[in-house]
């Protein structure tokens, strides 16, 4: 798969801006500010100090009404919007920004998609100078001049055509010339770009095979839909064939229109953003998206990811909320919002929504899937496996793919040991082991699964040893080795594996007990309290006592890890 490729994500001012933090003495912008208006801008930076972000937003909407060419709460206003999603909020601070010269690189996207989505195309068209002007963004002119193109019913070929001297373009110029040829009916060209892609079979273009599919399938051409998807490698690419091959055209069909294809222009921006960590920016892109076509799917799917990233999982669920039980993107949207739920540890709920969702759709395993995994983050393991033996029962009957029934049998073995429902979990690893040999993540449990018990140590091992060969930058699995090599009496060798396993996940606390366990055995023992102690700080439970009487004692038979 292509690299992402790297954006220039800020100017010198906005990364400035960033790291310095709050402003102790606010200057405001004018010598006509009044106090109240100083007052405010202290009371809205209280507000986001203690995370009342939506507080602070009131106020500054408030304040920005009655000082409305204040350029620093404008800035701030900017900024906190962007948090909570209030796009009319970041769209008017950054018109005040850009009257006063101040603009950071990203704002004129947003004036373009707030000037996009009122079909305002004079002023879309000035905010495509305004980012040419700034340059960090300006790869996207090309496609922003196209989807206006296509807007105003002209061909976009002339404008697309010139994302070919940009190489920063060039990168996602080939999903824009498949959206673009669809948006202008030329489905013969997109068809001939798709081909390539469909054989291709890479991940990141499964939203683009769906956006066709669903495309062609608007359009009463079924046939080219299904072969858009027949490599069926993704959840969603899986759930709309189903619906193809039903003849069901709810929540599966949808044109690739202007406002479709801009989007995801703007999301495809924020995926690649929030893989470089920007996460701001990330956040900015996926609201413009939204503020094109509210009325899409992905779009709701894609914020929602971006919010419950930033950890504002209440935005998160609402998002996840707004995708139709018919979207192909339904069940990972459900997914994502019982994630977000279980985050915030609302379990009731969590499980009330799956609940819900089975009482419309009994016979659907992945749905039994997340009712096991609502829960087993309860702690209720023996429930939990129950419900993923439902799930087994239902997608067996449905003749369900040997890796996705491998992961059923994976996530059954994880809940029935941890439940002490044992050898049924080793025998429900096993099975899912030879569904699907060498999968690193199956291997790994398989064995410590069976070295936490002392049990089978030569075939736990070698099962062991066989995950870190396929997966040999996991710290996880490079733990296990190391922990393999521990119990087995190989200590100097287990000291070098969990010393590389704590340098990818230094705040792990099995890894830093494993750690600390070996270089007591080894001799070292001051190392060995300042490992337990780094375990302790982030252990649960029964660990923390375990570890308080290794670190005050040393290790006893009694004290070694699990």
């Amino acid at each position: 798969m292509a690299e992402v490729q790297i954006i220039r994500i800020c100017s010198l001012g906005f990364c400035a801006l960033l790291l310095a933090g709050p402003v102790a003495t606010p200057a405001l912008a004018s010598r006509g500010d009044s106090a109240s208006a100083l007052n405010r801008y202290v009371e809205a930076r209280l507000a986001e100090s203690s995370n009342q972000l939506q507080t602070a937003t009131t106020i500054y909407a408030e304040s920005l009404k009655e000082q409305p060419d204040n350029e620093l709460l404008a800035d701030k206003a900017f900024a906190n919007a962007i948090e909570v999603g209030n796009f009319d909020l970041a769209a008017k601070a950054v018109r005040i920004l850009q009257s006063h010269g101040s603009a950071d690189p990203e704002m004129p996207l947003v004036t373009y998609a707030d000037a996009f989505a009122q079909r305002d195309w004079s002023g879309a068209r000035l905010a495509i100078a305004e980012l040419e002007a700034l340059q960090n963004f300006s790869f996207l002119s090309s496609f922003l001049n196209a989807w206006l193109d296509i807007a105003k019913g002209r061909d976009a070929t002339a404008s697309i055509a010139r994302a070919q001297s940009n190489n920063t373009a060039k990168f996602y110029l080939e999903e824009q010339l498949i959206l673009t040829s669809l948006a202008n009916r030329r489905d013969r060209e997109a068809i001939a770009l798709l081909a390539g892609v469909v054989e291709r079979n890479e991940p990141r273009m499964a939203p683009v095979r769906i956006m066709a599919a669903r495309h062609f399938w608007a359009q009463n051409d079924p046939t080219t839909a299904r072969e858009v998807l027949r490599m069926q490698s993704s959840g969603p690419e899986q759930r709309l064939l189903r619906k193809i091959e039903a003849g069901e055209k709810k929540g599966a069909v949808q044109k690739v229109t202007a406002d479709i294809g801009l989007a995801f222009l703007f999301q495809r921006l924020s995926d690649d953003l929030a893989v470089q960590e920007a996460q701001f920016l990330s956040q900015v892109m996926a609201q413009a998206g939204t503020r094109v076509a509210d009325h899409s799917d992905y779009a709701h799917l894609i914020l929602g990811r971006v919010y419950a990233a930033a950890e504002n999982h209440d935005l998160a669920i609402s998002e996840y909320s707004r995708i139709d039980t018919e979207s192909p993107y339904f069940l990972f949207g459900l997914s994502s919002q019982i994630s977000s739920l279980l985050i915030n540890r609302r379990f009731d709920q969590a499980i009330a929504r799956v609940d819900s969702a089975l009482a419309d759709n009994p016979e659907s395993p992945e749905l039994h899937i997340l009712k096991g995994q609502s829960l087993q983050a309860q702690g209720e393991n023996k429930a939990a496996a129950a419900a993923f033996e439902a799930a087994i029962a239902l997608a067996n009957r449905l003749e369900r793919p040997d890796a996705l029934m491998a992961n059923y049998w994976l996530a059954l073995g994880g809940a029935q040991e941890q439940a002490g429902l044992w050898p049924a979990g080793l025998q429900s690893l096993q099975k899912a082991n030879a569904l699907l040999p060498d999968s690193p993540t199956i291997l790994n449990y398989l064995g410590y699964a069976q070295l936490e018990r002392r049990e089978n140590k030569e075939a736990a091992v070698a099962v062991i040893k066989r995950a870190h060969e396929l997966r040999s930058n996991s710290p996880a699995i490079t733990d296990s080795l190391g922990w393999a090599y521990f119990i087995t009496g190989e200590h100097e060798r287990a000291v070098t594996y969990l010393e590389t396993a704590l340098e990818g996940q230094p705040q792990d606390p099995t890894i830093n007990e494993h750690l600390g366990d070996a270089y007591w055995t080894v001799g070292r023992q001051y190392e060995a309290r300042y490992a337990w102690k780094s375990a302790k700080l982030f252990a649960e439970g029964e660990d923390v006592q375990r570890l308080a009487s290794k670190i005050d004692l040393g290790l006893r038979p009694e004290l070694v890890s699990p």
